[in-house]
């Protein structure tokens, strides 16, 4: 730490000649002096220190309180993606699970029945319209959301129709491949 400081006081002696040196080795005035100038400059400099010092710790004390509020909310938003990340898990495992035991006949049947209870509501929405039981702006809301639905369900029978038929067609291909 100091060894600077040593450094620059033998350079200075370094370019004093003999009688310079003589002079000043029996001139204890001089020799203080010298002393003196280096613990001056040591002093100042370990003042320069102790003020950049007590600055950067009292700007990391005025940063405390944010950065413990970070921290906390660092460490709650990972206990959320942990929590997350388990629940996206179950559910995966889940899904799994389901997708696995469920035939894709039984999901057929179930559009297929789902379409036509969609096609019976949307058929008792014109009976009840026909008998005045609802006004026609009630009756058009409703029967155009009904008839969405049951397209829609239609429309996903007839795909999931397409897939039973390749996927047991495939399957029945692959097994006759020997």
């Amino acid at each position: 730490m100091y060894q600077q400081y040593l450094n620059q006081a033998v350079r200075t002696l370094q370019n004093l000649t003999s009688d310079e040196l003589k002079d000043l080795l029996n001139d204890d005035d001089k020799l203080d002096e010298r002393v003196d100038q280096a613990v001056q400059s040591l002093e100042s400099e370990k003042d320069l220190l102790l003020g950049e010092n007590r600055s950067l710790a009292e700007s990391n004390l005025e940063k405390e309180p944010k950065v413990i509020e970070l921290r906390s909310r660092v460490n709650d938003l990972s206990e959320q993606g942990r929590a997350l990340a388990t629940s996206v898990r179950q559910k995966s495992d889940d899904l799994k699970t389901k997708s696995g035991s469920t035939n894709p006949d039984t999901v057929l049947a179930l559009l297929q029945t789902a379409a036509a209870e969609s096609e019976e509501e949307s058929e008792q929405i014109v009976k009840q319209f026909l008998d005045n039981e609802i006004a026609i702006d009630v009756y058009l809301d409703k029967f155009m959301s009904s008839r969405r639905t049951m397209h829609s369900r239609k429309l996903k029978a007839e795909k999931m129709t397409e897939l039973v038929r390749s996927g047991l067609s495939g399957t029945a291909s692959s097994q006759q491949q020997p």
